[in-house]
Parts: structure tokens; sequence; C-alpha cells
């Protein structure tokens, strides 16, 4: 038997006319159907290694090596004349452990791995545990890209939206969250993100330190627990060193807390919360403050009707529709 045909055979790149020889040499000799049975399984292998943890590939490839080195090769000796297995099985076992070494090697170096992407629709929240053992929490109208196995030297994420992150402790592995506007640079900390486009961004942090730098690199800063920076294009790098982080991260409970929020500020959370469509009819409410909390089981109406309570505004629903005025007086 050819040794280049069994190992096109094991590589699935065999002709017709070549499986149907393989074939016959299987058929021929149950010793032979026994090897190749046993090469395949070895090859089978590489395929697995790139689903399997690091460190269980490499113990598992230990135990195969060690295997080999401890078998016997039994042959027969014929009364006439010596049986020898043909040099070309050992060639194409070589060649073949050759091969799966190699792949080994270069699976269990530094690999760009897939990404994954979540997109979470409004009126909802979800929350996942990355391969590191980073918790992310990620509130309604997110998307989260992220890798299915981090590097051993770098965990970079990507937000738009928002997201609370707990992540795992690394100090050789910055952990790294990619915004629209701004990116976080952190070892292992909680902090939360807000990162929607077309609004300004924000960066809480609950514990540990934090760097923030702006995309272009040229704006940076250093955060401290409840300590908050906020970034627009027209007002640059605004840092509040005296957050209240339980408010911030209220959501990822279900609750939420607007302290001296602007109505349009407002709106658009409920909106995502919701899933609804609010109009306000009389502008001018786009700019007032209010204040106010709920439970994660508050509706809409409720929410509403707290906004109400002061005096400052009416509303009206139909359906996914809310259109918010002035009260007549």
């Amino acid at each position: 038997m050819n040794e280049e045909i069994l190992i096109r055979f094991l590589i699935h790149r065999c002709t017709s006319e070549e499986i149907k020889v393989v074939d016959q040499w299987i058929a021929s000799d149950q010793a032979n159907a026994d090897w190749l049975f046993e090469m395949e399984r070895i090859w089978s292998l590489k395929d697995q290694l790139r689903f399997s943890d690091k460190q269980e590939v490499e113990r598992a490839y230990a135990r195969f090596m060690s295997g080999l080195q401890e078998k016997e090769v039994k042959v027969e000796i014929s009364r006439r004349r010596p049986v020898y297995i043909s040099w070309m099985k050992y060639a194409a076992a070589i060649v073949l452990i050759g091969l799966l070494s190699t792949n080994l090697y270069f699976l269990l170096q530094e690999q760009p791995s897939s990404m994954n992407t979540i997109e979470v629709p409004n009126g909802q929240r979800t929350s996942l545990t990355l391969s590191d053992g980073t918790k992310v929490w990620l509130n309604s109208h997110s998307k989260f890209t992220y890798p299915a196995q981090f590097s051993s030297k770098m965990r970079d994420v990507k937000l738009e939206g928002e997201g609370f992150f707990e992540v795992a402790h690394n100090e050789k592995a910055p952990f790294i969250v990619h915004a629209d506007l701004l990116q976080v640079k952190v070892l292992g900390t909680k902090f939360n993100v807000r990162a929607y486009n077309e609004e300004p961004s924000s960066i809480t942090l609950a514990e540990g330190k934090v760097e923030v730098a702006t995309n272009d690199n040229e704006h940076k800063v250093t955060l401290r627990p409840n300590e908050q920076v906020t970034y627009s294009k027209d007002d640059g790098l605004i840092v509040n060193k005296t957050v209240n982080t339980s408010l911030v991260k209220s959501w990822t409970v279900g609750e939420a807390a607007y302290i001296n929020k602007q109505l349009i500020d407002i709106v658009v959370d409920l909106e995502r919360r919701f899933n609804v469509h609010i109009t306000v009819k009389d502008h001018e409410l786009n700019t007032e403050l209010f204040t106010c909390r709920f439970k994660e089981t508050a509706k809409i109406n409720q929410i509403l009707t707290l906004l109400k309570d002061t005096r400052k505004l009416d509303y009206k629903i139909q359906g996914n529709h809310i259109q918010i005025y002035k009260p007549i007086k």
C-alpha cells in the first residue's frame, strides 16, 4: 500500500479509485483495518483540539505520546520467512504523528479566536460569563462582541450600549472594553460602561482602578472607586468624583434611578426599557429636571404617574405609543 494514499485517505483527499484501493487493503487483513482505525482516531484529535481546554489537551497529548513509547510491536514469525510490518506503515504513522504534533503546537500558540456577538433588544436585559471568568451584564438595546477564548496576553471586547463588568483579575492580560468614543483598560475590577450611539459616553467605577482614554488617545484619565467620567465630542472629558455607583448599576437588577435628570434623557431610557415610543409634544419639557426611582416590577404607566405627580407634565398611552405634554390648567 502506498503511504501517500493512506495519508490522503486520513485527510479526506482521496479520489474514488484510491478509496477503492484502501477498501481492498483493509479487507485483505484485519491488522490493516485495525491500524487504519487507530490512525483515524489519532488524526481526529486534531479537530477536537480547537474546542478543548488547553491544559487538558496538553495532558491528553502527553498521555498519548507516553503510550506510544510503552507499546511493543508484535511481529509473528513465519516458519518459511519473517513477516515484517511494512516500512511505509511506519512512515505513514510517523508522518501522521508529525502532522498531529505540528497542529497541536500551532493550536496551542496564540491563535485568533472566533468572535461571538450578543444583541439585546429593547425591553430586555441579559448576563453572561466570559472564558476568563469575567461576568457581564448587558442592558436593553446593547450589542456586545467578545472572543470565544481570550489570548494569554490581551482580553479585548467591544460594547455598543450599556454593560456592567466584574472583571476577573489577571495582571498578565489587561481587559479592554472598546466603545464608540472611549476605551477602558483594567486588570480586574467592577465598573459600568454606558456607550449608546449619539449620546455622551460614561464610565463609572465601583471597585478597583480603571484607565479611560478617548479612542484618539488625546485624553486619558484614571478613575478611583465612586468616580465617573463622561465624554462627548463637544464637552470633552468631565470627571465626577462623587457618584453613587449603586444607583448607576441598579439597572442590572431591573431597577432604575433618575436623579435630576432631564426629561429627554429619561424618555430615551424608558423607550429602551419598555420597548415603547414616546413623543414629547411640548419641547420645552425636554430640559425639565426630574428625580425618581423605581423597582423592577414597575410598569410604564406607574413611572409616568410618578412624573405626572410633579405637576410638570401629563401623558396619554395608546398601545406602544405614549404622548407627553404640559398639563392642561
